[in-house]
């Protein structure tokens, strides 16, 4: 869910700016996580079991549990913002973006500290692709730009560059509410922010999070020119 107005109380607020914004001024109780550099090989189910438990202990460290809800916020919808609100809703939150609107609130300069819980996730396979499942689905989108399209590209994947996407245009891009569709690009950042518009929309968007960074790198993959 992407946020218009103030969020509920009682809330985890995940602040995803530069550590040097952050402490320019955030909201008060607001943690400083960034995890849009997130690479991993999500192929194996033992690789599965490992990122389940990394995010489980990553809840754990910064106070995050099933009954409460996350709100990430960010200087607009940024790929940071994205990516970082998709990882925490991979490991089982109850996630929701705030792009604008909290700047007036944005007065604490002092670093906020979590309060641990104990480790909890549950990888959400609802949102999540990966490399053996892109080439079964029957809608993959690649936002990447053209010229990186051009330069190799995952068989049936359409170029729907994340310039096109809107928070209200789902079907001027021919999709529907309900339908399952997979978004790619290259590092899984810039399809999160895709994910979030369609999924504001209805659309059953899943991520293919290694993107063609994994896809490139494992070698038994097939690559188009």
């Amino acid at each position: 869910m992407i946020l218009r107005d103030a969020p509920p109380t009682q809330v985890l607020l995940i602040d995803t700016r530069s550590p040097g914004e952050y402490a320019s001024g955030h909201l008060p109780g607001a943690l400083n996580v960034d995890l849009s550099s997130f690479r991993a090989r999500l192929r194996s189910a033992e690789e599965l079991q490992g990122l389940q438990q990394s995010l489980a202990e990553l809840n754990g460290r910064i106070g995050a549990s099933p009954g409460r809800p996350v709100v990430v916020y960010d200087s607009g919808l940024t790929t940071r913002l994205s990516k970082t609100a998709f990882m925490l809703a991979l490991g089982g939150l109850e996630v929701r973006l705030w792009p604008q609107g909290w700047e007036p609130q944005a007065t604490e300069q002092a670093p906020s500290h979590p309060v641990p819980t104990a480790p909890w996730g549950e990888l959400n396979r609802e949102i999540l692709l990966t490399a053996d499942e892109v080439l079964g689905e029957s809608v993959l989108l690649d936002v990447r730009e053209p010229h990186e399209f051009a330069s190799g590209r995952i068989p049936g994947a359409k170029n729907v560059p994340l310039s096109h996407f809107r928070a209200d245009n789902a079907g001027e891009l021919g999709l529907q509410s309900g339908q399952a569709v997979g978004l790619h690009c290259r590092s899984g950042a810039r399809s999160a922010l895709a994910f979030w518009l369609l999924r504001e929309q209805g659309v059953r968007a899943k991520n293919y999070l290694g993107s063609m960074l994994e896809w490139e790198a494992e070698g038994d993959l097939p690559l188009e020119r």
